[in-house]
Order: structure tokens, then C-alpha cells, then sequence
């Protein structure tokens, strides 16, 4: 066999093998997120259940409500947008093959836009409901997500993306 055919050959073979890593790295990040939603439906569970054995009500007024429905809609909006955004984004550097970045749309501002409106949502809920619980575990739902998975998430985002991301990490902030 000539040089040159065993050089196309070892080329061929680590691009397969960058396909295959790219494409088990795909699933780590959604896997990754997926979990950091689920524990703010945990929050909202476990505020409930903790509002129903010890009953905290600081926010009976009707005019919290109309605050929680507006969160709910804005979070909703930021959720919406962010993943809007983000399958553009993916159609134009699937069909361009352009270096297009990440700042497109809410990732313009924030690293995780679909967290923060997320985190909006469940708080408007929990204002909704007026469960005390449900607020502050919110919080510590938010927190915690913000400490573990989405560390987790920029950490699978730097190893498949590389410097691209680390600059648009090191541009765009976290959270507004």
C-alpha cells in the first residue's frame, strides 16, 4: 500500500472518530440539562408538600398573582426565544458550514438563557400558588443548577467547541 493511501486512511478514520465524539458529546450536554430542569420540578414538588404540612402564606394579596402570570409569560417569552434562537443558529452552520459564534439572539446577553427564564417561570408559578416553599426552594433550585449543571454544561461546550466557546464565555455573561 502507497503513503499516500495510508495517509487518507488515518485521515478518514480520525474524522470518523471526531463525528463519533462530537456526536456522544451532543447527548451529554441535552443529558446534562435535562437533569438541571428536573430539579426545578423537584423545587415546585417539594414546595408544595412542604407548604401543605407547615402553611407560610406572605403573599395572599391578588396582586402577586398578576405578578407570578407575568413572570410565567416573560419566562415563557425568554424560553421561547432562546430556543428559537439557538435552532437557527444550528440550521445556518449546518448549511453554511460558517464559524457563525454563539452570541445569536438571548445568548447575546446571557450564557443560559433557557435556565433564566426558566427560573422566572417557577418562581411566577410559585407566587401564583402563593407557596412560600415553592419560593425558596426556587431559589436554591436556581442556585444549585447554576453551581453544578451548568458548570458541567460549559465545561462539555469548551471541550467540543474549543476556543470559540471560551471566547464567548470569557464576553457574554452567565446570567443577566
Amino acid at each position: 500500500m502507497s503513503s499516500d493511501k495510508i495517509n487518507s486512511m488515518k485521515v478518514e478514520q480520525e474524522n470518523n472518530n471526531l463525528k463519533q465524539k462530537i456526536a456522544s458529546d451532543k447527548g451529554k450536554v441535552h443529558f446534562v440539562l435535562s437533569h438541571s430542569y428536573l430539579v426545578f420540578l423537584f423545587a415546585v414538588v417539594f414546595g408544595v408538600i412542604f407548604d401543605m404540612i407547615i402553611p407560610l402564606k406572605f403573599f395572599s394579596n391578588n396582586i402577586f398573582q398578576y405578578f407570578g402570570l407575568t413572570f410565567i409569560i416573560i419566562g415563557t417569552a425568554i424560553v421561547y426565544w432562546a430556543q428559537t434562537s439557538s435552532n437557527i443558529l444550528k440550521n445556518k452552520r449546518d448549511k453554511e458550514k460558517l464559524d457563525l459564534g454563539f452570541a445569536y439572539g438571548p445568548y447575546k446577553y446571557s450564557r443560559s438563557p433557557t435556565h433564566l427564564g426558566l427560573f422566572i417561570m417557577t418562581f411566577g408559578l410559585a407566587l401564583i400558588i402563593n407557596s412560600t416553599f415553592t419560593m425558596l426552594f426556587t431559589i436554591l433550585a436556581y442556585i444549585l443548577t447554576k453551581l453544578i449543571y451548568l458548570k458541567r454544561e460549559e465545561k462539555l461546550l469548551e471541550k467540543k467547541y474549543g476556543e470559540e466557546y471560551c471566547n464567548y464565555k470569557n464576553k457574554t455573561k452567565s446570567i443577566l
